[in-house]
């Protein structure tokens, strides 16, 4: 019986020998057992080794051997023993591909099955807030109607690729038109927002216009700390980094409220503007701004995930703007 050999460190980190350790690393890989990457999956998705030992029923101390000979087997740390667990950047490959083969049973189960018993298939897909509440769960209600569950995060679109990355999700909407290694990628459109506040509001701050001055003292709108929307915006007027006061709202119908009932200024949809009555709203500037949108996926065979790309991909060509 063939016997492999387990990858040092030092081996692949090293001058002639790298080329060697390649090589015995992707060997490694493949001869992973496949519970070991669903205990690294469960370990992640958990948060912790207990979380991980109850999911899949066995004892903690069973999961703490299966990834202690997953590390052993590629020669690296593959989780971070934090709270909660975290996987560490070859953890982050491992995942995808546990992730990637718990997508093919899924789809293998599905298609096998008796007729009249469906096996469900779960996509986990990432989507900016203001995709989410306007366009994305219509044009997915279809899909949810089938054998598909759908794990949809929240996430602001120039950071969403993140999670493709570390295999957390399958697809993503993103701004972010760099591939990610692995992905395919579909351009969609923009989402077409305005700089907007109350009549009160743009009276007390902007009664001289847009200046420097006014934008610094102005109070702004964020929808959290990853949005930069209004900062570019600002930087692209004023050629200049500021930091105005700012009320954080994270949610997308709460930070439009926020906007509409004086709190501060921000950038709105126009789809979303448009719901306010006639004059509660005004724009503080003519310039409309675009965020275009991008559909990436995993690129491999899978009719479920491809069902959800169809259908996000057809809706946008309603929902955005072309750009």
């Amino acid at each position: 019986m063939h016997t492999m050999r387990n990858v040092s460190m030092d081996e692949r980190t090293s001058g002639r020998g790298s080329s060697v350790s390649m090589a015995s690393l992707a060997r490694a890989i493949r001869a992973v057992p496949l519970e070991q990457l669903v205990a690294l999956q469960q370990i992640v998705e958990t948060g912790s080794f207990d979380g991980a030992a109850d999911e899949l029923r066995v004892s903690q101390s069973a999961v703490s051997q299966r990834i202690k000979a997953l590390e052993n087997q590629v020669g690296n740390i593959v989780v971070r023993r934090t709270k909660p667990v975290q996987a560490t950047e070859t953890g982050q490959l491992l995942l995808r591909l546990a992730k990637q083969i718990t997508l093919a049973q899924e789809e293998a189960i599905h298609l096998i099955a008796a007729k009249g018993q469906q096996g469900v298939v779960n996509i986990r897909i990432v989507v900016n807030a203001d995709s989410l509440e306007s366009w994305v769960l219509p044009a997915l209600a279809p899909v949810a109607q089938g054998h598909i569950a759908l794990d949809i995060r929240r996430q602001d679109e120039h950071v969403s690729t993140r999670l493709l990355r570390t295999g957390e999700v399958m697809a993503a909407i993103t701004a972010d038109e760099r591939p990610v290694r692995g992905c395919s990628i579909t351009r969609l459109g923009a989402m077409a927002y305005h700089a907007v506040c109350t009549p009160e509001f743009r009276r007390r701050w902007f009664a001289r216009g847009l200046t420097r001055e006014a934008l610094e003292s102005a109070p702004l709108v964020q929808f959290d700390r990853d949005d930069r929307l209004q900062y570019r915006f600002v930087r692209r007027i004023t050629k200049a980094k500021i930091h105005p006061p700012t009320h954080y709202v994270p949610t997308s119908i709460g930070y439009n409220d926020a906007i509409a009932l004086g709190f501060g200024w921000g950038l709105m949809p126009d789809s979303y503007a448009r719901g306010y009555p006639e004059g509660r709203l005004v724009r503080i500037s003519p310039e409309q701004v675009l965020v275009p949108l991008y559909w990436q996926q995993w690129r491999l065979s899978s009719p479920s995930l491809d069902e959800v790309a169809t259908a996000i991909i057809s809706a946008s060509g309603k929902a955005l703007v072309a750009a």
